[in-house]
């Protein structure tokens, strides 16, 4: 598909968003300018306002784009209802595997959205309210204890998920796959070791 300004428009449009991204990663948005987005590019500023009425449009097409599919990846946890207890586990990692995978791909845009934007709290919020809603539909389903405090572990989950982020995967020191065996192990077992399953 060839889209409204056709395939080379379309790649010079994309360079644009990815150059925007690393620019607003770095500066942040009232610290980047539009000259600089454009030389990251490696075209014109004619060629920016072709495709973008102004800075601040590029910057709400990258987080609307970021946003729209990070909530769908968080919005997993509501399938967790309807599967046989057996699955779940498998289903939690897979599930934190595309999440840290879709950071990996998209490291600037990432830090953009869930560190630099303005918004960025309001969005975080946003997720963990998602999330609190499919724990307490599990909590309905009996998949999740009934006791637990949801909106306290909803935040912890994507504390978790931030810091595991910042701190491993920005760095490349642990790839998606084991952050998502790490993380899984942590929320499907906990930390403390269980009566009776000493050695």
């Amino acid at each position: 598909m060839k889209g409204k300004f056709g395939t080379k428009g379309e790649a010079s449009r994309a360079r644009l968003l990815a150059a925007a991204a690393g620019q607003f990663a770095e500066y942040g948005f009232h610290g980047t300018r539009v000259s600089q987005i454009v030389a990251a590019a490696g075209l014109t500023q004619a060629a920016f306002y072709l495709y973008f009425p102004s800075k601040q449009a590029v910057f709400e097409e990258l987080i609307e784009s970021f946003g729209r599919e990070l909530k769908e990846l968080a919005d997993a946890g509501r399938q967790i209802a309807q599967l046989q207890p057996a699955d779940v586990p498998q289903v939690v990692r897979d599930s934190l595997q595309r999440l840290f995978v879709f950071f990996a791909d998209n490291p600037d845009v990432t830090r953009v959205a869930l560190f630099v934007a303005p918004e960025a709290e309001a969005f975080k919020r946003q997720i963990v309210t998602l999330v609190m809603e499919n724990m307490r539909n599990n909590q309905a389903a009996g998949r999740i204890r009934q006791e637990l405090a949801v909106e306290v572990a909803a935040e912890c989950l994507l504390g978790m998920v931030e810091r595991l982020t910042q701190r491993f995967l920005f760095t490349r020191e642990k790839p998606p796959a084991e952050l998502a065996d790490k993380m899984a192990d942590l929320f499907l077992h906990g930390i403390l070791q269980q009566s009776g399953s000493a050695g």
